[in-house]
């Protein structure tokens, strides 16, 4: 106890980690976004160039909880060169009745990445092809890695495939999670990824498009989650035109800084082309999709997943 406040750090936090219990808490968060329960202003932003970082701090509550949460959340990409962790953060949960607080999660920023990973993994699944050839992620950090394990649980067992700038960091990655049974392999040409996966995650904090829109074969499911935040952008905006489907985790938010937002600005797709991914999970809009059609799901990570995980944990920890 901290001045009357629960402070839980990680070593407590990680045991208590079940991945069907977060992947529905998620879902629930998502589904709540949509029909409009949850209030949640657009996030606060700061930008650090040298180094390279930025610090997100997202807020907000769910219609007749009895908390409401804060969460700060920091990437700071050349971290891992110091050997110090690219993430960190906390969430504190909040008494809604009396606005005092009652728990500080002193996650470093896992619980963050945990809700992004399951909200990567429902994504995909939402609109996955019938017939999936390859998973695809772009990516060689924290995300791209939690990907491939939280993929596992919607999808199934797949065979993986993974790009980064670095094919060194690509090869460790591969080699890592094939050591856990799955199958996983690394190639040193993103066009090669593009070409052998039918679902692809991007998570990477590029500024910008990773690949150009016509290199994405007909059919492909496209999950990107690394633009979270102003002047981030991994999807080429053409593809988007090419697109039988957008989702995203909130319009308002993916339009002022995610990748469809970038697609609306260069005039490529107009505003109200996008179906949030909530609307889809409570099946209040229902998708027919095509062998050949090519979707993207566009995430920027919601204030109500982070409130739905604190209050998941929140939970576990007075059980």
């Amino acid at each position: 106890m901290s001045g009357g406040i629960e402070v839980v750090g990680i070593e407590k936090l990680k045991p208590l980690l079940d991945k069907q219990e977060v992947l529905a808490a998620v879902r629930d968060a998502l589904i709540l976004q949509s029909a409009g329960k949850v209030r949640s202003p657009l996030p606060g932003q700061l930008l650090f160039e040298k180094p390279h970082g930025d610090c997100h701090i997202k807020y907000g509550h769910v219609e007749g909880s009895s908390t409401f949460a804060i969460k700060v959340a920091t990437g700071f990409y050349e971290n891992p060169a110091k050997g110090l962790p690219a993430n960190h953060g906390l969430v504190m949960v909040w008494d809604a009745a009396t606005g005092a607080p009652r728990v500080l999660l002193n996650d470093e920023g896992w619980l963050t990445a945990w809700r992004t990973a399951a909200a990567t993994a429902i994504a995909a699944k939402a609109l996955a092809p019938a017939q999936m050839s390859r998973v695809g992620i772009v990516g060689t950090g924290l995300q791209a890695s939690l990907a491939v394990e939280w993929l596992v649980e919607t999808l199934g067992d797949q065979a993986f495939v993974i790009w980064g700038r670095d094919p060194a960091k690509a090869m460790s990655l591969a080699d890592q999670h094939t050591a856990t049974g799955r199958t996983v392999s690394s190639v040193k040409r993103i066009e090669d990824l593009l070409h052998t996966c039918n679902v692809i995650v991007t998570a990477t904090p590029s500024k910008s498009a990773l690949f150009s829109g016509d290199a994405v074969r007909a059919g492909t499911h496209v999950v990107g989650i690394g633009a979270d935040s102003p002047g981030k952008q991994e999807l080429p905006s053409e593809l988007f035109a090419r697109a039988s489907c957008i989702l995203t985790d909130d319009s308002n938010q993916c339009l002022d800084h995610g990748d469809y937002g970038c697609a609306v600005r260069a005039g490529v797709v107009g505003k109200g082309r996008d179906i949030m991914l909530g609307e889809v999970l409570a099946e209040r809009v229902r998708i027919d999709r095509k062998a050949d059609d090519t979707t993207i799901a566009d995430l920027t990570g919601i204030a109500a997943e982070d409130i739905a995980i604190a209050g998941l944990f929140c939970e576990k920890l007075a059980a």
